[in-house]
């Protein structure tokens, strides 16, 4: 490859050359027409949206280098985030995680841009593109190998989650924006133009890749990754690779983009053998949305429901879960109004369809209850049954605004590893629910994590559901707890009548609590609030 100048452009004629500019050349022209011609009235709206779009849209070559290279930057950090969200399956951390990993690419690319040859940078964006799809595809088995690793070492329990979250960190930073803060230097003094213009085309890159995102995210995740290969191929021809480059990555590019749905599912079985011990099956379903990244996974001869990586649904043949925290609740009621705060299989609903008056779903995630409609139909029994709604709501929001009351809400969300959701376990949240409860209504909760363990998890959920609710009662089971709360109308059924109305299969191994037993077992435990609900997601 020719030893050659980034894109071999003359430098753009700097703003303190403006007045000097051939009459004819685009500054000029823009210069000229500030002034209104004489008896044609005002010029000022074509001017200005002349002036616009000669700010920020790309001229020479080394700034359509920048406009690319900044629309990579922003699709690069879209796609890195979803799957960093899968692969630590703690959004929170991730988030944290990729936002440190950007910066120190950013620092990286800045502190070597003046030390390489621009041929340098067209030889190393082949690889690092490769790099990158490598990582995105291999990075959620990754992180359940190097934590192997690391407990092999010696380092258990957040040991081994942290050194492996520091490796990929680092993975991160050296093949998603480093190559890019390359780019974006040795175009700027390549062209020779003036910084301020070459950082408005760079951020109008930016811009135009952030508006795209939505509209590709909604097509499919692969429409996202294909907009960026392109965008880099592009670059890549811009850079002055050759033919032969460009054709070889065009190539890399399709059979990435038609083999990834099998490569993704291939590096979620291995994943989930390793994670939960199952012997993977089939993964009939899989989409990222801008909330979660779905998937149905057939293992053990069952189907699972899982949110960015973690398990929603399935594993449990007698559906323990969904029997407690719905059923229980409403046989005691009668016939309940009932409003169930997120979906996931809607197995509540299956079980208690025949008996409320009618349900609500709310769920911030339509792709969510569209995918457990289908593939759990048989749990959730949506198609027998016809007293059920859904609406498509935030359910701080929903609640803050429904009509009306509730005689049974159910809290169906997952654990709070995110502080969108974990803004659903706090005191003010709960407050929004007594709210909404009649006046001898039920709020229905499973507190997720043994209340006897090690972890203050499920304790501080115990200690601020009772420092909201008046009266309650509550279910111990192998571990799990299941609270039943209202207010002050609600009627606090014995320990022995409780365990007589449960069914007979699920009264070995239940122990009904006592307002009591309930007060000791979170005992010095914090409520949650909004102030503190950090303590949940980074516990």
């Amino acid at each position: 490859m020719p030893k050659t100048e980034l894109c071999e452009t003359p430098p753009i004629p700097t703003t303190d050359s403006l007045e000097s500019a051939p009459e004819g050349g685009v500054s000029g022209l823009l210069h000229r027409r500030a002034e209104p011609e004489a008896g044609k009235g005002s010029a000022r709206a074509p001017s200005l949206w002349r002036a616009v779009v000669g700010a920020f849209a790309p001229r020479a070559c080394h700034e359509r280098c920048l406009f690319l290279a900044g629309a990579c930057l922003t699709l690069v950090n879209f796609f890195m985030v979803q799957h960093a969200t899968v692969a630590f399956r703690r959004a929170e951390m991730a988030v944290i995680a990729f936002s440190l990993a950007y910066f120190l690419g950013v620092s990286a690319g800045y502190l070597v841009s003046d030390r390489v040859k621009p041929s340098w940078v067209v030889r190393a964006l082949p690889w690092f593109l490769v790099g990158q799809l490598g990582l995105l595809l291999a990075m959620q088995p990754l992180h359940e190998v190097l934590r192997g690793q690391f407990r092999f070492l010696g380092w258990a329990g957040k040991a081994d989650d942290f050194g492996a979250g520091v490796l990929l960190f680092l993975l991160m930073a050296g093949l998603g924006t480093s190559i890019f803060a390359t780019v974006l230097p040795r175009a700027i003094t390549s062209g020779g133009g003036d910084l301020a213009r070459c950082y408005s085309v760079e951020v109008a890159g930016s811009l135009t890749g952030l508006v795209l995102m939505p509209f590709l995210a909604a097509i499919s995740h692969q429409a996202v990754l294909g907009a960026y290969l392109l965008g880099a191929i592009g670059l890549l021809a811009l850079l002055g690779a050759g033919r032969g480059v460009r054709w070889i990555m065009a190539m890399v590019a399709v059979a990435f983009l038609v083999a990834y749905p099998s490569l993704d599912r291939a590096a979620a079985s291995e994943t989930y053998r390793r994670v939960y011990g199952w012997k993977v099956e089939d993964i009939p379903f899989t989409r990222f949305t801008p909330y979660h990244k779905i998937e149905v996974v057939r293992a053990n001869g069952e189907p699972r429901l899982l949110l960015n990586g973690l398990r929603q649904f399935g594993g449990d043949p007698r559906r323990t879960y969904s029997y407690f925290v719905s059923e229980v609740p409403a046989r005691l009621m009668g016939a309940p109004r009932v409003a169930l705060l997120g979906c996931g299989s809607m197995a509540t609903v299956g079980r208690i369809g025949d008996i409320a008056e009618s349900i609500r779903i709310v769920d911030l995630d339509a792709e969510v209850f569209a995918a457990a409609r289908h593939y759990f139909r048989r749990e959730n029994r949506l198609g027998e049954l016809t007293n059920w709604t859904f609406e498509e709501d935030d359910a701080k929001h929903w609640l803050a605004n429904a009509q009306g009351t509730f005689d049974l809400i159910l809290h169906d969300i997952p654990p709070a590893h995110s502080r969108q959701v974990a803004l659903t376990y706090t005191d003010e949240f709960f407050r929004l629910v007594k709210a909404r409860l009649a006046p001898r209504g039920v709020f229905s909760i499973s507190c997720l994590d043994p209340v006897t363990g090690k972890s203050e998890y499920g304790r501080r959920m115990l200690a601020t559901l009772t420092s909201v609710f008046d009266r309650y009662y509550a279910i111990e089971r192998r571990g799990s707890l299941f609270f039943y709360g209202g207010g002050l109308g609600l009627r606090e059924v014995p320990p022995s009548e409780l365990l007589r109305r449960l069914d007979p299969e699920w009264r070995d191994g239940s122990r009904p609590l006592t307002r009591e037993q309930i007060q000791t077992l979170c005992a010095g435990s914090r409520p949650i609030t909004i102030s503190n609900v950090g303590d949940l997601i980074y516990e």
